[in-house]
């Protein structure tokens, strides 16, 4: 659905390292990283992620709308089938590029984990911890968790009388928001965690590396 940049590839092997000096080794661990960050906490990211979610809503719409056709018995049932099929056809790739997008998450998490390893920079490794990003990400996140919970819970609190899609279409659609919030602030919780790592004293962090 998108374009992707690709990700700054990891550090090489110990017995392949190449820099002449440390401040090399440094430079090249900050830009990495900082590029790193770019991919897991951006605007763009956010945008992508909520693209996801908006695009599998009008999916679960179609989908929604299908159903209420097969519960109406003086409906069209071919405009309720087309409309079914719409919707998975449209849900399938949204969920296939949430996958993605959390394998992406977990790749940028083990990048950045390596190179943190090569050294011990304190002076640029301050710029990582994104707070101002980072509560950004949470608070929106928690806030897109709170609206889907409540279209849930408004579509399970339906009467008898509410028809199939519009039950459906709420509870589907809250869902869809929640998980997509949930996606979001463990993104944000995650990098702080790995930000308080990243940021202790070099003992603590591992086994070190380069830095020795």
């Amino acid at each position: 659905m998108f374009r992707r940049a690709p990700l700054p590839p990891p550090p090489p092997p110990e017995d392949l390292y190449d820099w002449p000096d440390l401040e090399s080794l440094l430079a090249d661990r900050a830009a990495a990283m900082a590029e790193l960050q770019r991919h897991g906490l951006s605007v763009t990211r956010m945008l992508l992620l909520w693209s996801l979610g908006l695009w599998a809503a009008l999916g679960w719409i179609l989908v929604s709308l299908g159903l209420g056709h097969f519960e109406d018995r003086t409906a069209d049932y071919i405009t309720g089938l087309v409309e079914l099929v719409l919707g998975v056809m449209v849900l399938v790739p949204a969920m296939i590029g949430a996958g993605f997008a959390v394998a992406r998450d977990q790749a940028v998490r083990e990048r950045l984990d390596a190179w943190a390893e090569l050294a011990y920079d304190p002076e640029n490794d301050h710029r990582l911890r994104a707070g101002a990003r980072s509560a950004m990400w949470l608070g929106m996140s928690v806030a897109l968790c709170v609206a889907g919970l409540g279209l849930a819970l408004t579509g399970g609190g339906q009467p008898d009388s509410a028809g199939l899609g519009e039950v459906a279409y709420l509870v589907g659609t809250g869902v869809i928001a929640l998980v997509i919030g949930v996606l979001g602030a463990i993104r944000a919780v995650l990098h702080q965690r790995w930000a308080g790592h990243v940021l202790s004293p070099a003992p603590e962090r591992g086994r070190g590396g380069a830095h020795r």
